[in-house]
């Protein structure tokens, strides 16, 4: 190998090694922030349940992460569809309803799942929520602020979103919580809906990525240093011999 393809082969490994590390020490940095949430979440889940609205006529700031006991009304009228989801296999959409407290204030509830082939189309008929005034209970979860409101996709003359967007659900109703609500309980309660099951609080895959990618870097070091361990042998004997 000559000087110049040796000094090119070098760089060339050492960049992929120190892109490899980089991206080994970033899932440890998203190992590290999702343990912290997680921590986050225990701690409120522990705390006895809020209830609304009293609690915020108190001023109590809900948490995410909190067990939360609301009363008030269903109002499908600005009815949300999240596309792409799955449960227990099967492809589908979630179904998030705004849910008017008694005495002012909107929260947002994902009261469900149903079934959708290619969980974009929404079923012909989704069944209502409990009509008039009812008790519901769940877990309250921050609603993100997205980049792109949500991502809304029109199909079929309907509109789904990939994601729940804090500034779309205040757009479509005034007085909105910066929290949502994962409906807790089965078909047969308020929500009319097979419930969504919370998150699950582990770490994740970050920690088994983070080995892959500084094992990637250690196996192209390695692979350097043998290909110029051999590369270095034989030189050697090109030049002395006649």
């Amino acid at each position: 190998m000559s000087p110049a393809r040796r000094v090119l082969f070098v760089a060339t490994l050492l960049t992929v090694a120190v892109a490899a590390s980089g991206l080994g020490r970033w899932q440890l940095r998203r190992l590290s922030a999702r343990r912290a949430s997680n921590a986050v979440l225990r701690a409120a889940g522990q705390l006895p349940p809020m209830q609304l609205p009293a609690d915020l006529r108190a001023g109590t700031s809900i948490d995410s992460g909190r067990r939360v006991a609301a009363r008030g009304s269903f109002e499908t009228q600005d009815q949300i569809v999240l596309r792409g989801r799955v449960q227990n296999d099967g492809p589908g959409l979630q179904i998030v309803t705004p849910f008017e407290l008694d005495g002012g204030g909107v929260l947002w509830v994902v009261r469900g799942f149903v079934a959708s082939p290619d969980a974009v189309t929404p079923p012909d008929r989704i069944p209502a929520p409990a009509p008039g005034s009812v008790t519901i209970n769940g877990l309250a979860l921050a609603t993100p602020v997205t980049s792109d409101s949500g991502a809304p996709l029109q199909h079929n003359g309907v509109t789904t979103w990939k994601r729940l967007d804090r500034g779309t659900l205040a757009r479509l109703r005034p007085g909105s919580l910066p929290v949502y609500l994962l409906l807790a309980g089965d078909p047969t309660g308020p929500g009319r809906l097979v419930t969504v099951p919370p998150p699950t609080l582990g770490d994740g895959p970050h920690l088994s990525y983070a080995i892959q990618w500084f094992g990637i870097a250690l196996a192209v070091l390695t692979f350097g240093v043998i290909v110029l361990w051999q590369d270095g042998r034989v030189s050697p004997r090109r030049r002395e011999a006649p």
